[in-house]
C-alpha cells in the first residue's frame, strides 16, 4: 500500500509538471521529460520498483511520447563507460574469486608494527592499495569487515568497545572512503565519468584521475590515519600476535594457479591504465580484454560472469547516461544556465566557496535521497552548466559529491555501512554510536581537503 501511495504521487506530480505552461526559453516538450524525471526521482527515493527499471520505463516513455526517437534514447548504452562497467565488474569478480584479496590484505597486515597504531596503518593501506583492482566497495568490505573485528579481538579490545570500532574505522577508510583517489576503486567513478560532457570523459583516464585526486588522497589517507589513532588509541599500549596472521595466510596455502593467472593480467592491466593515454589504449578494452582472457582460462566462468556483473546496474547506467543529452535536447539546460546564471554566478566565481558548498549540499541530501546514483545524477545534471559557463570542469562537482556520499550517521543511509557492518559482527562486534564522532570529523577533513585542492585544480587547468 504504501508503494502504491508513492507511485500515485509520482504520477501526479509528472502529470502537473508536464502539463504546466512552459516558462520562457522552454517548450513543451521539455515540460514532459521535467515531468518524467521528476516522477523517475521520486520512485527512486521511495523505492517503489529497483532503479533500473525506474530508468528503463523513463526511457521508454521519452520515445512513447515522440520527443526522444529509439535510437537516440538508446545511445548511453553505446557509451564506453558501460563498457567499461562491464569489464572492471568482471574483473573485480575474478579477483575476489581467487583469493588474491585476502592474501594481499593479510600480507600488509602481517608488515606492519603488531600494535594498535600499525594494524591501523595496515587496514588503511591494505584498503588504499587493494581499492583500484576491485571496483565493488561493497564486495571489499564484506570480505575486510570480518577481519577488522579479528585484528581487535586480537588487539584485546572487547565487542563493542571503543577500540573495535576505531579498528572498523580504519578498514572502512582504507576499503571505502578513501575510493575516490583512484577511478577503478568504484563503479561510482565510473557512472559520474559517465555523466560528464564528452570532453572531460576523454581526458580522465585512470592516470589523469588520480594525478587530479591526489592532493586530496595523501591528506585524508594521512589525518585519517592520526584522527583514528587520537580517537581510539587505547592509553596502555597493545601488541597482536602475527600467529593469527600467519595461520590465515598458511589456510590460505600456495598461491594456487588462478591467483597466479589474475595477478599477471592485473600486472598487465596496471600497465595499459597508467599509460592509457600515451598508448592511446582506452582502458575500456584493457578491462574487456582483461575479462576475456580470465574467462578463456576458466579463472571465471559464465555462472560468474552472470552472477558478477550487476547487469541492473549497467541498465541504470546506460539510460541515466543518457539523461544529459537528452535534457540537452530539449534545452533544459540552456534555460537552466540562463534563468539561475546570474544568481550562481558569484558562488561558481569563488572555487573555494563553491566546492564546499557542493559537498555540504550533498552530505546533507543523503539524509533524504539515500541512493547515491540519484543524488550523483541530480548535481552533475544541475551544475554542469554553470561549470561550463565559469570555465570550471564538471568533474570538480562529481568530485566533491563522490567524496562526501559514503556518510554513515544513521544507519539507513547508507547500504556500503550496512556490508561493513554486518560482516564485522553487526551490533554484536561494533557499537555505532561510537563511529558517528568519526564520521563527522572524516567529513570536516574531506571537505577541507577539497578546499585545499582548488590550487592545484587551478594549476592542472581544471578551474579558469
Amino acid at each position: 500500500m504504501k508503494k502504491l501511495l508513492w507511485e500515485a504521487v509520482s504520477i501526479i506530480a509528472a502529470v502537473v509538471v508536464a502539463f504546466l505552461p512552459p516558462p520562457d526559453g522552454l517548450e513543451r516538450n521539455a515540460m514532459v521529460v521535467l515531468g518524467l524525471l521528476l516522477w523517475a526521482i521520486i520512485n527512486w527515493i521511495a523505492k517503489t520498483m529497483p532503479d533500473f527499471i525506474v530508468a528503463l520505463v523513463m526511457c521508454c516513455m521519452w520515445v512513447l511520447t515522440g520527443i526522444i526517437p529509439l535510437e537516440q534514447a538508446l545511445t548511453g548504452f553505446s557509451n564506453s563507460t558501460v563498457w567499461l562497467l562491464v569489464g572492471a565488474l568482471g574483473f573485480g569478480t575474478a579477483i575476489a574469486k581467487s583469493g588474491l584479496l585476502s592474501r594481499v590484505a593479510l600480507g600488509v597486515m602481517k608488515i606492519c608494527p603488531a600494535t594498535f597504531s600499525g594494524q591501523v596503518l595496515a587496514l588503511i593501506g591494505a584498503g588504499t592499495i587493494i581499492g583500484p583492482f576491485i571496483p565493488s566497495t561493497t564486495a571489499k568490505v564484506s570480505i575486510a569487515g570480518a577481519m577488522s573485528t579479528g585484528i581487535g579481538k586480537q588487539l584485546g579490545f572487547e565487542p563493542r568497545s571503543k577500540g573495535m570500532a576505531g579498528i572498523w574505522c580504519a578498514m572502512y577508510t582504507g576499503f571505502t572512503l578513501n575510493a575516490p583517489i583512484f577511478l577503478t576503486s568504484s563503479f561510482f567513478a565510473y557512472l559520474l565519468l559517465g555523466l560528464l560532457p564528452e570532453k572531460d570523459q576523454t581526458l580522465f583516464t585512470f592516470g589523469y584521475w588520480l594525478k587530479a585526486a591526489l592532493p586530496w588522497g595523501i591528506f585524508i589517507l594521512i589525518v585519517s590515519f592520526f584522527v583514528i589513532r587520537l580517537m581510539y588509541g587505547p592509553k596502555e599500549k597493545r601488541t597482536i600476535s602475527k600467529d593469527e596472521i600467519n595461520k590465515e595466510l598458511e589456510a590460505l596455502g600456495p598461491m594456487k594457479k588462478n591467483e597466479k593467472i589474475v595477478l599477471a593480467v592485473l600486472a598487465v592491466c596496471g600497465f595499459f591504465l597508467v599509460m592509457e593515454r600515451t598508448l592511446g589504449v582506452s582502458s575500456t578494452i584493457t578491462f574487456l580484454l582483461a575479462l576475456c582472457v580470465l574467462m578463456a582460462l576458466n579463472v571465471i566462468t559464465v555462472e560468474d560472469y552472470n552472477k558478477g556483473i550487476s547487469w541492473g546496474l549497467i541498465t541504470f547506467a546506460g539510460v541515466v547516461i543518457n539523461l544529459g543529452s537528452v535534457l540537452s535536447e530539449v534545452k533544459f539546460d540552456t534555460w537552466i544556465s540562463n534563468t539561475f546564471g546570474p544568481y550562481m554566478a558569484g558562488l561558481v566565481g569563488n572555487p573555494y566557496l563553491f566546492v564546499a558548498v557542493v559537498a555540504v549540499a550533498v552530505l546533507l541530501v543523503r539524509f533524504v535521497i539515500v541512493d547515491y546514483l540519484t543524488c550523483f545524477t541530480l548535481f552533475l545534471v544541475i551544475l554542469t552548466p554553470f561549470c561550463v559557463d565559469a570555465r570550471m570542469s564538471p568533474w570538480i562537482v562529481a568530485f566533491c559529491a563522490y567524496v562526501v556520499c559514503q556518510p554513515w550517521f544513521v544507519k539507513y543511509q547508507n547500504i556500503n555501512f550496512l556490508a561493513a557492518y554486518s560482516s564485522a559482527g553487526g551490533d554484536q562486534m561494533i557499537n555505532h554510536n561510537y563511529t558517528i564522532g568519526y564520521c563527522l570529523i572524516f567529513h570536516i577533513v574531506a571537505i577541507l581537503g577539497l578546499v585545499l585542492s582548488v590550487p592545484y585544480w587551478r594549476f592542472l587547468g581544471l578551474i579558469a
